[in-house]
């Protein structure tokens, strides 16, 4: 098991909930030039092609402010 998470779960799984990445890439910073890069691709792409867009702004990733594990929803 410690292998699994040592290897898959941090180093290759990407988390929807840390902007689909890894949380070796949120740890190291890497994530930030990633998200910049990816945001810069989705300004190109709009200005190429805005009739896909229409009105809407491109999505703007980002680092998340706190991530929780299992969050305690409200009921």
């Amino acid at each position: 098991m410690a292998d699994f998470v040592n290897w898959w779960y941090n180093t290759a799984h990407l988390h929807s909930s840390i902007g689909y990445v890894t949380p070796l890439q949120m740890r190291s910073g890497e994530a930030v030039q990633l998200f910049g890069e990816r945001n810069q691709v989705m300004e190109e792409a709009k200005a190429k092609f805005p009739e896909r867009w229409g009105s809407r702004q491109c999505k703007q990733w980002q680092r998340p402010e706190m991530v929780v594990l299992n969050p305690v929803l409200a009921t």
